[in-house]
């Protein structure tokens, strides 16, 4: 007799018991029964990862880390790719470089050799307020009390959605 276990596949799928409720996105559905993305969806999202680390360390000379860290491919063809930067900022220090990137590019890789133009986009990553996070019970702006005050007063005609916005404006007249 061995003095190894031995050792069952087991099948994941079949042994799931947590399930998602009934509100959950058809992604959310599909990724707890053990789907997977489709191949050739996949593969662009495995090229592009790839092209993303190349232009990243071909790049590293010429723009700051911090840029290089938010900047993705996610979009290639031979002669043009489009990069996402997070900052308004770094999409103008980009574009002021794109002679420079583009020169860079081509002599770094043989798969950037007939690159001619880079295209830049702002895809900011969604943030919160502070004023949300810090206080669950905001407060209004003087303006936006003015605004909503003289709504109330000249515009609406129901009398408790005025009652309410003026409650709400902190004119409790």
């Amino acid at each position: 007799m061995s003095k190894h276990p031995i050792f069952k596949t087991i099948d994941d799928l079949s042994v799931k018991t947590k399930r998602p409720n009934h509100l959950a996105s058809t992604t959310e559905k599909q990724a707890a029964a053990g789907a997977t993305l489709p191949k050739p969806l996949l593969a662009h999202y495995q090229q592009l990862q790839q092209l993303t680390q190349l232009v990243r360390q071909a790049l590293a000379e010429l723009l700051p880390e911090q840029m290089l860290d938010d900047c993705y491919v996610v979009e290639a063809s031979p002669v043009e790719i489009t990069l996402s930067l997070g900052s308004p900022t770094a999409v103008n220090h980009l574009r002021y470089m794109m002679v420079n990137c583009v020169q860079a590019l081509r002599s770094y890789d043989q798969r950037f050799c007939q690159l001619m133009s880079i295209q830049v986009i702002l895809s900011p990553k969604p943030t919160q307020s502070d004023a949300r996070q810090d206080d669950p019970k905001r407060t209004l702006s003087e303006n936006t009390r003015q605004i909503i005050t003289q709504s109330a007063q000249s515009v609406i005609k129901n009398e408790r959605l005025r009652a309410a916005l003026l409650k709400l404006a902190g004119n409790d007249d």
